[in-house]
This record gives structure tokens, C-alpha cells and sequence, in this order.
């Protein structure tokens, strides 16, 4: 009895270690790229090759996404997503990101 519980509990502590494979990775990393283009509310949104991902004890991912406006003009807007809450902030982002591509 003793040795299940032992074993059992080994199993749920060891559980959260499978969130780190690559492919585990790659699908978050595309739930995060997908959260950042619908929040940025940017037409044609894409989100550029430079990202950040901070380590867990600051579950944070930033994306920088580029898109147009209604009229046609080129946005630039930073995200940061939190991969515990799932929740995503967006803010302007061409000047404060030295881009200005208006």
C-alpha cells in the first residue's frame, strides 16, 4: 500500500515535467502567437520572428505583431501573454519598440 501511494504520488509530481517537451512547447507557442493576433485587433496580424519567453517564475511571453488599422495603416503592437492565466495585454508598440513604420 505504501509503495502505491509513494509511486502514485511520484506520478503526479513528475506530471507537470511533460509540459516541457518540444511539441508541448511548439503548441504553446502557437496558442500564444493566436491569442496576441485576435487581441491585437489588427488586420492581416502577424506576429514577428522575435519573441521572448521568460522562464517559469515569470510565466510571461512577449510577441511583437504587426498589422493594419481599418484606414490601412501599418500597426505595431506588443503583447504580453501570461501562460498561467492565459491572459494577454497588448499595448502600442512603434515607438517604444524603435519601429515606426508609418
Amino acid at each position: 500500500m505504501a509503495c502505491r501511494l509513494l509511486c502514485l504520488t511520484a506520478l503526479i509530481v513528475a506530471a507537470p515535467a511533460s509540459a516541457s517537451t518540444p511539441a508541448a512547447w511548439a503548441q504553446m507557442d502557437r496558442q500564444v502567437d493566436r491569442a496576441c493576433r485576435t487581441a491585437a485587433g489588427l488586420q492581416r496580424a502577424r506576429v514577428q520572428p522575435d519573441k521572448v519567453s521568460f522562464a517559469d517564475r515569470v510565466p510571461i511571453e512577449l510577441r511583437i505583431i504587426e498589422g493594419y488599422t481599418r484606414g490601412g495603416v501599418v500597426e505595431v503592437k506588443l503583447c504580453a501573454y501570461n501562460r498561467r492565466t492565459g491572459r494577454v495585454a497588448i499595448t502600442d508598440g512603434g515607438g517604444r519598440l524603435g519601429v515606426n513604420r508609418r
